[in-house]
């Protein structure tokens, strides 16, 4: 007779399951019903659930292809979970003329009164499975409502805590700082991609994050925040980790990006191409000449120059200029922009407004009481609320010529920024083809009053110094055409 041991195991730990436990058993049975188990062959499906299919298992789908002529296993729940899983596998039996058993004695089909009783011992099997099912997702329910961690490792920033003998959340102050400095870059100017880095997670679970309500300190489940009873508080799992206002700030970042609002300059950009036009006031962009020398060239074909010669030039001047001031940081400081704390009052406010459309005269009191909270703490908001902010200036210790030699590309680029350059590059035949000026246009004055009193944040701290007048701009323009006349005469 050909025989086959079917085993299956869900999972590795399960040691009072174990492999070797069902073949043990096995072996016992064989030799006590007369069969030698040095004849059987083994089917072993390794980590593999009892509700998946027959043809899905590997092991299984090899035995079904030998039909052996009898089918022996450890119990009735190895060879499956569903009931109709294994109607299909007593039906392909009959078919075959296979002979299917169990070692404890529950499964043998060679008579109806055996048939009968697996198919009854298999759907109590399935109807055990649905209730633990059940029990489990009553379970975490409950625990979610608790504000109680249900299971699974702690979402990044948070580790788990045992505490009246259940877990909760707690936040990891090492991860939590790691989060804190990405999103500090990421709002300043930096790439998801970037702060990803940072924090030790990929790119895609980073933004989950982020989008997630998880670094408040709550929670979603299937898409809808976790609230309580009431169904408008939040659920508080554990501290957040970031304010309001800061994960607002982090999502308009990612919007920025995603939008193209915010993209970051090409490497390639040369340091003045956001600070130079030509003389039709057409943008000078950066390109590269036959031979691969880097160029500014105008974006409609007017005119095109050497960037390193426009670089140097304007260097020269922002030295001679600038070079001896005292470099200054100018902070904004003060404001208590409440906003995004405020929208989460009033997000609460329409849910309870949705709840009490629908709620009955017992309910409503305890709604109206919930109602007057939100307005309460609505109003001390608004009360605090004072985005208003001022400009405080800091010298850094160091002059603007320090400043030039310690900066690379980009950041000699934002000094330039920040004294407002603006490059003129005239035609080939003019007798100075670059000029050079500082401070803003006149047609912009306007419009940076207007931006100076919106303005109630920045990105990150700015350099400044006072913008020359127009004499001082003439008299180190003749200076500089000067000393080139000297050099000339001396070559």
């Amino acid at each position: 007779m050909r025989i086959a041991i079917y085993l299956r195991l869900s999972r590795e730990s399960d040691d009072s399951a174990s492999l070797e436990t069902q073949r043990e058993a096995v072996r016992r049975w064989l030799v006590a019903n007369g069969y030698n188990p040095a004849d059987a062959v083994e089917y072993p499906d390794a980590g593999v659930s009892g509700v998946k299919p027959l043809e899905a298992r590997e092991q299984m789908s090899a035995l079904m292809a030998a039909r052996p002529d009898l089918v022996i296993a450890w119990k009735l729940d190895r060879y499956a979970r569903s009931v109709s899983e294994f109607l299909r596998l007593i039906a392909w039996g009959e078919h075959y003329g296979v002979k299917i058993a169990t070692t404890d004695g529950t499964i043998n089909t060679l008579t109806p009164t055996g048939r009968m009783v697996a198919v009854v011992l298999a759907a109590l099997a399935e109807w055990e499975r649905k209730m633990i099912k059940d029990r489990i997702t009553e379970g975490h329910a409950t625990r979610r409502q608790q504000g109680r961690w249900a299971s699974g490792r702690a979402p990044r920033g948070y580790r788990i805590i045992r505490r009246d003998e259940a877990a909760y959340l707690e936040v990891d102050p090492e991860q939590a700082s790691a989060i804190k400095e990405a999103v500090n870059t990421l709002v300043n100017g930096g790439t998801v991609a970037g702060t990803a880095r940072i924090v030790g997670i990929s790119e895609p679970q980073w933004r989950r994050l982020l989008k997630a309500p998880t670094l408040r300190g709550q929670r979603a489940h299937k898409g809808m925040l976790i609230t309580a009873a009431d169904e408008v508080t939040p659920v508080q799992f554990a501290d957040p980790i970031l304010s309001a206002a800061e994960l607002r700030a982090v999502r308009d970042r990612m919007e920025a990006l995603a939008t193209g609002k915010a993209r970051a300059p090409r490497r390639a950009t040369p340091m003045c191409s956001d600070m130079a036009v030509c003389y039709r006031d057409c943008k000078l962009n950066g390109g590269t000449s036959d031979k691969g020398v880097p160029l500014y060239r105008c974006k409609a074909g007017h005119t095109t120059i050497y960037a390193e010669t426009l670089d140097k030039r304007v260097e020269n001047e922002f030295l001679t200029v600038f070079g001896g001031m005292r470099e200054v940081l100018v902070h904004l400081e003060g404001g208590n922009d409440l906003s995004a704390d405020m929208e989460e009052i009033q997000e609460q406010a329409d849910r309870l407004a949705e709840r009490m459309a629908t709620a009955g005269a017992l309910m409503l009191p305890t709604l109206e009481r919930k109602a007057k909270e939100l307005e309460d703490a609505y109003a001390r908001l608004r009360a605090a609320h004072d985005p208003d902010t001022r400009e405080v200036s800091v010298p850094t210790g160091r002059t603007m010529a320090q400043a030039w030699e310690a900066e690379d590309r980009e950041g000699r680029a934002r000094l330039l920024a920040q004294v407002n350059l603006r490059v003129i590059l005239h035609p080939r035949d003019a007798e100075d083809r670059l000029s050079v000026e500082w401070g803003p246009r006149p047609e912009d004055s306007a419009q940076a009053e207007l931006d100076a009193i919106l303005r109630v944040e920045t990105e990150e701290p700015r350099r400044t110094v006072a913008p020359l007048t127009s004499e001082q701009h003439e008299e180190i323009h003749r200076d500089l055409l000067d000393d080139i006349a000297r050099q000339e005469e001396g070559l």
